[in-house]
């Protein structure tokens, strides 16, 4: 019985990947589920998944450190191959009393910008030297894929030290022009915070944080910028403003005016991102662009925050591009259709000042 699920899991996963699945999801009592172009579809010619089922993919794809935390913690996250091409970033919960495991996929292959449909002005994010760039978006935006396309950018261009801090280490990089190094957490260095503190007293050039999540690593990071490193970070937030604000609520209020200031001085960029279906299938990534000027520093510095979310409606140029004049422009190339982008508009108005 376990050897026929082991090869029943093995062939879900390669016929996921080759429907090119960005996840995959296996909970007792329903069929197998695979997510293609942001939707749900149930695997209807698999058998409802059983908790002997899901013992077997557990025994798979976790090591068995990775189990006895499992089963103390009650989750986990960790990666797993299936082969050098198919790769998964592994979540493990418990729900009901049993595991649910869901698999994410990550491609094999770093993705360049140029093959993202990021605006050129992501681009120069990588030309920076020092600085905090910050690329958001909700969970199965592609923000992970996009910062490392910025890392590869920044590998193929130029000579720096790279040390990427993950939890787990997802993308295999290889060495071009750069010297990279990565780290995972719980692994190679107690705590992410405890790693970019570590990196900072290094002779290290940039600083890769897979997902800034705690009040602790964001003032590590932000400090690690003061410090005049390049650090490249991501949040689980939906837009430039829900980023600015998920970095200033997380300290308590005594210490907003130091945070305020310190990220008045270090940030050099947000993207913001989320993936829209494209008209002919698949999907197409729609970003919100920041990147500060002195007159944006000053509405951060002073926590006049409606004032920045007046320039980023209403800006075009000057280091801003709005989520809502990127999706003006997809719907006019036909790339999304008029429906998508006004479900995902912060202002449909727009779409009527566009015509």
């Amino acid at each position: 019985m376990g050897a026929t699920d082991t090869i029943t899991f093995t062939r879900i996963l390669t016929t996921a990947a080759g429907w090119h699945a960005s996840d995959i999801h296996f909970v007792v009592g329903n069929q197998p589920t695979v997510r293609i172009d942001g939707k749900l579809k149930a695997l209807e010619d698999e058998q409802i998944v059983a908790p002997d089922f899901i013992e077997v993919i557990v025994k798979t794809v976790l090591t068995e450190p990775q189990r006895q935390q499992l089963l103390t913690q009650k989750e986990l996250t960790a990666a797993f191959s299936l082969n050098p091409q198919i790769r998964f970033k592994v979540t493990a919960v418990y729900q009901r009393g049993s595991v649910a495991i869901s698999l994410h996929s990550i491609s094999s292959a770093v993705r360049r910008l140029e093959d993202l449909n990021m605006p050129p002005a992501v681009a120069t994010l990588a030309q920076l030297t020092k600085g905090l760039v910050v690329v958001s978006g909700p969970y199965g935006s592609g923000k992970t894929t996009t910062l490392n396309a910025i890392v590869n950018a920044i590998n193929e261009s130029r000579s720096a030290t790279i040390v990427t801090i993950e939890s787990p280490i997802e993308y295999l990089f290889i060495n071009n022009k750069s010297l990279i190094e990565q780290r995972e957490v719980g692994r190679d260095a107690l705590s992410a915070e405890q790693a970019i503190i570590a990196a900072s007293r290094e002779d290290i050039d940039v600083i890769v944080v897979s997902e800034s999540n705690t009040a602790s690593v964001i003032a590590a990071s932000l400090d690690a910028a003061e410090a005049s490193r390049l650090v490249l970070t991501t949040m689980a937030t939906d837009s430039v403003m829900g980023t600015i604000d998920k970095i200033l609520n997380s300290f308590p209020s005594a210490e907003e005016s130091k945070i305020r200031t310190q990220l008045a001085s270090v940030l050099v960029g947000i993207v913001s991102q989320r993936l829209l279906p494209r008209v002919g299938g698949g999907q197409v990534a729609v970003a919100e662009i920041m990147i500060p000027t002195p007159p944006v520093r000053a509405v951060i510095r002073d926590g006049a925050l409606f004032q920045l979310s007046n320039v980023l409606q209403t800006s075009r140029g000057s280091g801003v591009l709005s989520f809502d004049h990127t999706l003006v422009k997809l719907v006019q190339s036909g790339v999304i259709t008029l429906e998508d982008a006004m479900l995902n508009a912060q202002d449909p108005n727009v779409f009527h000042q566009a015509q």
